[in-house]
């Protein structure tokens, strides 16, 4: 056991108490450990139906969405599968996961002590313990590594300027990663960073990104939605902001009079990531103040009158529809970028869109690719959004290229369960 993991160990317990002392100052925090309450007791009362299961950690929305594709394919298999049990560390992961169940057990990861993980192990004796991107708890791993039980990684992801790779830290997740059984990571550059990078010792194969694949599927099986074939009815090209936030409308609102000038046949479709009365209003208010006539979604679809030619932005007033709304585009942007991390870009490349974001994109490895590939656009200000915005709108053929670009970037991850599945398959 290296020095660093050693030092880790020491450092929970006042790093716990810490957590408690700043709970007051943040709703997320407060949400995860008011949903702890009573976590072992939970997690005691599932021991008798999860023995020998496959304990699967999936951090938040993202890394489930990654398991889920993964979870599917071992209930299909002949005979079915042991018992699956998936954790969550964040709210919005567990609460995303309450509405979408596909395990036998879903709740909270318990906080990283030595003891309360070893006591899990020995409650569950789990046949496999798996880990989906990278949120891989240190004593979670030594518990699982102690008792035995063989440790896989999923869809895995070593950015390149991440922290694991620093002098301090390579030795002590070196030492973490070479418990592990198997590492499925989603890219070459993955797999370089761990074996090169990291001195990862323990196989290292590219997989894929499940998440992908998802997407790909869901694409394929669902038709255009009505929403979707009355945006396209339109007959002009749209530019979509999707799931914006306000940083992501300051970015925008400033160019989309003059963008919409310089071409006719251009609409706008804004989605805000929180569609609610009050946000809906002051957007309303503001695109009008600066020119720009809206309709709103829900009252496009329920006119079958053609929409005024003065009405140039679409303001989606509800959830769940901006996925297929894609289908109608000509161009993307995804919001999320100027504060936590750039939301869902899969789903507009799917589409064969290019896709624009701000600079926060280091928690989506889909977008770096993007942006490899000459497919994805990094817009840190208005001037900047405006640029790549004309030069893309006003060149049909780099418009179009760009988005046959990014639907690659989607479809080269096609096999991923599958693959993911053959890491899992020795151990079942």
């Amino acid at each position: 056991m290296s020095l660093q993991t050693r030092i880790y160990r020491l450092g929970v317990p006042p790093a716990t108490l810490l957590l408690h002392l700043a709970r007051p100052f943040s709703a997320k925090l407060r949400d995860g450990l008011a949903g702890r309450r009573g976590l072992a007791e939970r997690m005691a009362a599932a021991a008798s139906r999860l023995q020998g299961c496959i304990w699967i950690h999936a951090t938040s929305v993202g890394e489930y969405e990654q398991a889920r594709p993964v979870i599917q394919a071992l209930r299909d298999r002949p005979g079915g599968s042991p018992p699956i049990a998936v954790t969550h560390f964040s709210p919005s992961g567990y609460n995303y996961a309450q509405k979408r169940p596909s395990a036998d057990f879903h709740d909270y990861l318990p906080l990283d002590r030595r003891s309360g993980m070893r006591r899990v192990i020995r409650l569950w004796q789990p046949r496999l313990l798996v880990f989906v991107k990278f949120d891989c708890w240190p004593n979670q791993i030594l518990a699982a590594s102690e008792h035995g039980v063989p440790i896989l990684l999923i869809a895995g992801t070593l950015q390149p300027r991440s922290r694991r790779l620093t002098r301090w830290a390579r030795g002590f997740w070196r030492d973490l990663f070479d418990r592990f059984a198997h590492l499925g990571v989603c890219t070459k550059a993955d797999r370089d960073r761990f074996v090169q990078g990291l001195g990862v010792t323990s196989p290292v194969t590219v997989t894929g990104d499940t998440r992908a694949e998802q997407v790909i599927l869901r694409y394929e099986a669902a038709g255009a939605s009505e929403a979707a074939r009355r945006l396209q009815d339109l007959g002009s090209r749209l530019l979509i902001l999707g799931s914006t936030w306000p940083p992501d409308e300051a970015l925008w609102l400033p160019v989309l009079p003059e963008l919409l000038q310089a071409y006719a046949d251009l609409r706008v479709v804004l989605a805000p990531h929180e569609p609610i009365p009050a946000r809906l209003q002051t957007l309303e208010e503001e695109l009008q103040r600066r020119g720009i006539g809206v309709c709103r979604l829900s009252h496009l679809l329920a006119s079958p009158d053609p929409l005024p030619a003065g009405r140039r932005c679409i303001l989606v007033d509800s959830v769940g529809v901006l996925a297929d709304i894609y289908r109608a585009g000509s161009l993307a942007y995804v919001g999320g970028s100027f504060t936590t991390g750039v939301h869902n870009t899969l789903e507009p490349a799917v589409a064969a869109l290019p896709v624009l974001f701000g600079p926060v994109i280091q928690n989506a490895m889909e977008a770096t690719a993007l942006v490899e590939q000459g497919a994805g656009f990094v817009v840190p200000n208005p001037a900047e959004a405006h640029r790549i915005a004309r030069q893309l709108l006003g060149d049909l053929s780099r418009l179009e290229s760009a988005g046959q670009a990014a639907r690659q970037v989607v479809l080269k991850q096609r096999g991923a369960t599958e693959k993911s599945l053959a890491l899992l398959d020795p151990y079942l």
